[in-house]
């Protein structure tokens, strides 16, 4: 059985991994930061998962940006 992934999944998966790409850091760098899995940033990364605020919250302050900024969804031009 599939899974659905809510848009705000995507939105913050995506912006979470161009951060961490941005940043130099693995899954598994921003994982053990965390103190959870790489699997779990996968997760994060893919829309699988939405991260609960305290941890969206721990990974803005990590990367220096405002909490806003991790449900902005960007357009490519």
């Amino acid at each position: 059985m599939k899974q659905q992934t809510n848009p705000w999944n995507k939105i913050v998966g995506e912006n979470i991994r161009k951060l961490r790409e941005e940043n130099n850091e693995t899954q598994a760098m921003l994982g053990e930061f965390l103190g959870y899995g790489a699997t779990t940033v996968a997760n994060y990364e893919s829309g699988y998962r939405l991260p609960d605020l305290v941890t969206a919250y721990v990974i803005a302050k990590h990367y220096h940006v405002l909490l806003d900024e991790l449900m902005e969804e960007h357009h490519e031009s």
